[in-house]
């Protein structure tokens, strides 16, 4: 896992250095840039040019993930209708909430978890709307981890 590995200690640098907010809005503006690459390199490792339909982006986001998950990222991904995504925390915990406590940024971090999936709609061109609308952890906050997402395809 080097570039988790890397990707972490990015963070606590930046952290260190600027402070947890900084940190936080600088991943978050790393994620979006990311899946300008990202998105193109995952469609054609996947063989699919386009993605317009549901099954698709399910096709997509599952062999994404595939790709590029490791085995202590298995947020849950369920797929209840022709148009909704559900992301919920995995029954071990989310690993993003355990590092950046660790870290002690809890209170200035903003989930780059849920922001990778929304990078990756945006970067596939896909119109969506997200519940909940989300500021910081919701962990941190004491409330349930998941994010539902309508999408519009």
């Amino acid at each position: 896992m080097g570039w988790m590995t890397h990707d972490g200690s990015w963070f606590s640098s930046v952290l260190q250095k600027y402070g947890a907010k900084a940190a936080s809005d600088l991943n978050r503006q790393a994620i979006l840039a990311m899946s300008a690459f990202e998105v193109p390199r995952l469609k054609k490792a996947l063989g699919m040019e386009e993605v317009t339909a549901y099954e698709q982006l399910r096709e997509f986001i599952e062999g994404g993930f595939d790709l590029i998950g490791a085995d202590f990222m298995q947020f849950k991904r369920i797929y209840p209708g022709a148009d909704i995504i559900r992301w919920e925390e995995p029954d071990n915990g989310c690993f993003a909430y355990k590092g950046i406590k660790r870290l002690g940024a809890l209170d200035d971090y903003d989930c780059g978890i849920f922001y990778r999936v929304e990078a990756w709609l945006k970067g596939l061109g896909i119109k969506y709307t997200v519940t909940p609308e989300v500021h910081g952890c919701l962990r941190h906050q004491g409330k349930p981890c998941f994010r539902e997402y309508k999408v519009e395809l």
